[in-house]
C-alpha cells in the first residue's frame, strides 16, 4: 500500500528544450532584432507569449537551435539542424491549427511566429553545407513562396498587432545614417529599359514589371534615407506581383536583372548569421545565368556591392 505521503515521480526536465530557450534568451533574439529599442520584446514578451502558445515555443527553439548549427564541427552541426527543423516542422503543424481561426489571444504569437518563420528560411539555406547542386535562385523562389503563404493570415491581425504589446515592432526607425542616393538613377535605368523591351516585343510584360520596378524603388528609397533593412527586404516579398517570382523562376533574363537589383538590400544584412552571403551568391548566380549584354545592366548592382562576377 502506499505511503499517504507518495507523490508521482516528477517529469524530467527537457535539457535540450532548456538549452535552447537559454539560446534565445541570451543571443538569438538580437539576431532578430532590427535595433536596440525592440529587444526587449524578442527577449521577454514573445518568450512570454510562447508559454502560451507552443507552436512559437517551437518556432523560438527552432532558431535558436540553427543558430546553434553556425559551427565547424559537422556532427553538431547536423544535430542542431536536425533539431531545428523538427521545431519548425512543430511550428508550422500548430500554426495551421490555428490560422483558420480569429481569437484576439492567437495575434501577437502568429505575428512573431511568422516573422521567426521568414527568417528560418533564409538561415537554413544559408547554414547547409554546400553542395555542387545547390541553386540560389530556386532556393530564393522557396523563400518567397514560403514567405507569402501567410499573407492572407497576417493582414488579418495586423491590426490588432499594431494596436497591442508588439506594436513597437511594426514601426519604422529612421535613426540610421543614410546611404548615398543613387538607387533612383538605377531604378529610372530599369525603367528606361523596360520601355525599351516593350518596343522591341508586343508580348512583353511591361506593366507586370513597371509594377515591380515600382516596389523596388520605394523599398530602396527607404533604406537610402534609414529605414528599416530587414522589414524592407520582407516587406517586398510580400508587395511584388505574384506573376513575377514566376518569371524569375523561369530565368527571364529581365527579372532576374531586377533580382538582382533587390539583391542589394538583403547584401546589406549580410552581418546578420542568418542572411550571410545569401546577396552575393544570388548576384553571381544572377550573373551566371545573363550573356554579357544583360550584365551590363548590373553595373549598379557591382557598384553598390563590390560584387564580382566572374566571365562565362
Amino acid at each position: 500500500m502506499d505511503s499517504p505521503t507518495a507523490r508521482p515521480p516528477a517529469r524530467e526536465l527537457n535539457i535540450q528544450d532548456l538549452e535552447l530557450m537559454m539560446q534565445w534568451c541570451t543571443t538569438t533574439y538580437r539576431s532578430v532584432s532590427r535595433n536596440s529599442t525592440v529587444e526587449c520584446i524578442w527577449q521577454a514578451v514573445v518568450p512570454r507569449e510562447a508559454m502560451r502558445h507552443p507552436f512559437l515555443m517551437h518556432g523560438i527553439l527552432a532558431l535558436s537551435a540553427l543558430h546553434l548549427a553556425v559551427t565547424d564541427n559537422a556532427d553538431i552541426k547536423d544535430h542542431y539542424i536536425r533539431t531545428s527543423k523538427d521545431h519548425r516542422n512543430q511550428a508550422l503543424l500548430g500554426l495551421t491549427k490555428v490560422s483558420g481561426k480569429s481569437k484576439p489571444s492567437h495575434c501577437n504569437a502568429t505575428f512573431t511566429l511568422s516573422n521567426i518563420l521568414m527568417i528560418f528560411s533564409f538561415a537554413l539555406p544559408e547554414i547547409m553545407e554546400p553542395s555542387p547542386n545547390r541553386c540560389v535562385l530556386d532556393e530564393l523562389h522557396q523563400v518567397f513562396q514560403s514567405t507569402r503563404e501567410s499573407i492572407d493570415m497576417l493582414v488579418n491581425i495586423i491590426d490588432s498587432v499594431g494596436n497591442g504589446e508588439l506594436r513597437p515592432l511594426l514601426q519604422h526607425d529612421t535613426s540610421h545614417p543614410r546611404m548615398p542616393d543613387t538607387s533612383r538613377l538605377a531604378i529610372m535605368s530599369l525603367a528606361r529599359l523596360n520601355a525599351n523591351l516593350a518596343r522591341q516585343d508586343a508580348h512583353h510584360e511591361k506593366e507586370l514589371y513597371d509594377a515591380t520596378i515600382k516596389q523596388l524603388g520605394y523599398s530602396l528609397d527607404k533604406v537610402s534615407q534609414g529605414g528599416e533593412t530587414m522589414i524592407v527586404a520582407f516587406q517586398w516579398i510580400f508587395h511584388v506581383p505574384s506573376q513575377y517570382i514566376e518569371l524569375f523562376r523561369q530565368r527571364e533574363p529581365f527579372a532576374l536583372v531586377i533580382l538582382a537589383h533587390y539583391a542589394v538590400i538583403i547584401h546589406s544584412l549580410r552581418g546578420h548569421w542568418w542572411m550571410g552571403e545569401w546577396g552575393a551568391r544570388l548576384i553571381q548566380e544572377i550573373g551566371q545565368c545573363l550573356d554579357t549584354n544583360w550584365r551590363n545592366s548590373l553595373s549598379w548592382v557591382l557598384d553598390a556591392t563590390g560584387c564580382y562576377i566572374p566571365p562565362v
